[in-house]
């Protein structure tokens, strides 16, 4: 049966284009719909919704609310059917299907002609960066990249990683938002490194090797109601880290580099504004590696 299922949906669409809305059609629409898409973000906004960012070969975005415990199993980067959606009338700066208790989410076969189709779509950066440039985005907005080997890597939330004493392994991929950062003199924020005493110093007046010494203050959706301070640490001297803000320059003698850096860490710290990183554990502190970003 799996066998036939591969085989008869790898070379069938089996969902005509007759049974499904696209995107772009949406709000002419005078009744429920089905949408056929992919999730091209996830925002974890509590413990008991996400908000799925979808986009289909129309070229248009919409956003949808998913309750975790009716929709566990949804990742970014799927193709899903959606069943019985409609245009919500009423919201305002972005595009929003409106689900009732009788919708459902449904991921499509990995292997089925369809998802290929689907999976072909990507996420719409210049529409991200025209947000950006407000001083309030009105949609979340994701900022970084990570690595393609971590993209099956669940997601962990700040709550887990700082005070369960359960978790195994040492790398792991979570999403935060940037409340603050260190050194408050952002020229410090790169060291000159002595590799063979493997200690960092001032890069004033050096012309050594260079590396990020940037302390992240961040929050999450399962530690935005508390007033903890949680660091994720973006240090590259022992070899992580190193191309998250880009290249690392001396910031006493580049104004360039110390300008771009100063623009970056500024909309970091803007409302709507997040991180999805990849984070190894070391001596109970979580740095950065194997993620970029954007901006």
């Amino acid at each position: 049966m799996r066998k036939w299922a591969n085989s008869y949906f790898g070379g069938n669409d089996v969902l005509g284009k007759d049974m499904w809305c696209p995107l772009n059609k949406a709000k002419s629409q005078k009744a429920d719909f089905d949408v056929v898409a992919k999730i091209v973000g996830t925002h974890e906004m509590d413990d008991y919704t996400n908000e799925l960012k979808l986009r289909d070969q129309s070229g248009s975005t919409w956003y949808t609310i998913a309750l975790k415990l009716k929709f566990p199993h949804l990742r970014t980067g799927q193709g899903v059917r959606i069943r019985s959606a409609t245009y919500d009338e009423t919201s305002s700066g972005k595009q929003v299907l409106n689900l009732t208790h009788y919708s459902n989410i449904m991921t499509l076969i990995n292997a089925s002609r369809l998802s290929t189709s689907v999976g072909k779509v990507s996420d719409d950066w210049n529409a991200d960066k025209s947000e950006l440039a407000k001083d309030t985005p009105g949609v979340v907005v994701t900022v970084s990249d990570i690595d393609k080997k971590w993209s099956g890597l669940q997601t962990t939330s700040l709550q887990q990683l700082f005070t369960s004493k359960t978790l195994s392994g040492d790398t792991f991929r979570t999403r935060f938002c940037v409340t603050g950062a260190e050194p408050a003199d952002m020229r410090d924020s790169t060291k000159a490194w002595n590799k063979k005493d493997k200690k960092t110093s001032s890069a004033k007046g050096s012309k050594g090797e260079l590396v990020w010494n940037v302390q992240l203050m961040v929050k999450d959706a399962s530690t935005l109601t508390n007033t903890n301070q949680y660091k994720i640490l973006n240090y590259s001297q022992e070899g992580l880290g190193g191309n998250f803000f880009g290249k690392a320059s001396n910031m006493w003698s580049d104004a360039a580099a110390l300008k771009k850096l100063e623009k970056q860490v500024g909309t970091l710290k803007k409302f709507n504004v997040w991180v999805d990183a990849v984070v190894e554990r070391r001596n109970g502190w979580y740095f950065i590696k194997d993620t970029k970003l954007r901006i």
